[in-house]
Formats: C-alpha cells, sequence, structure tokens
C-alpha cells in the first residue's frame, strides 16, 4: 500500500514536470508568448516612428505646395540660385597648416 502510494506520488510528480516543460517551451508556450510580446513592442515602436515620419512628410509637403518663402530658401541653400540682380560671394576657407 505505501509502495503504490509512492509510485502514485512519483507518477503524478513526473506528469506535473511534463506538463510545465510542454507549457514553456511548446509552441503555444510561455517562451514564445514572450518572444511575441517582445516583436509586438518592436513592431508598435516602429509604427510610432513611421508615423511621426509620415506627419513630418505632410509639413514639408504643405510648405513646398504653399509656402513661396520655403520654396525660394531652398532654391537658395539647395540650388544656388539667386533673384535677378543679387551677387553672390563665395566664401573660400584656407586650409591652416597646424
Amino acid at each position: 500500500m505505501i509502495r503504490q502510494n509512492k509510485i502514485k506520488v512519483y507518477i503524478i510528480s513526473f506528469i506535473i514536470i511534463i506538463g510545465t516543460i510542454s507549457l514553456v517551451f511548446n509552441d503555444f508556450g510561455l517562451k514564445k508568448l514572450i518572444r511575441l510580446k517582445n516583436k509586438k513592442n518592436s513592431l508598435n515602436i516602429n509604427i510610432q516612428k513611421m508615423l511621426s515620419q509620415q506627419i513630418s512628410l505632410q509639413k514639408e509637403i504643405n510648405k513646398l505646395t504653399n509656402d513661396t518663402n520655403y520654396i525660394e530658401q531652398i532654391a537658395r541653400e539647395r540650388f544656388m540660385m539667386v533673384k535677378p540682380g543679387e551677387k553672390v560671394f563665395r566664401v573660400i576657407e584656407s586650409k591652416s597648416s597646424q
């Protein structure tokens, strides 16, 4: 009787251990759940970055279509354009020997 009880305890313990291991490491286990939550957080961060980038690009598009001063500034800085009658002076930095 005592021996049968010990065997039952061992069998139940073995089943609990196997069940716990399978819960942690199977395809639907805790390990996969943690990995998926980390991936979800990473994707949410990427979404937030892309949304803020989209907002800044929309602002840039709005400026380029509506703001003539901004368009003029871009033309001057990027394309070295000048208004008629303006003179451009280029500053050449001399290389200093140390």
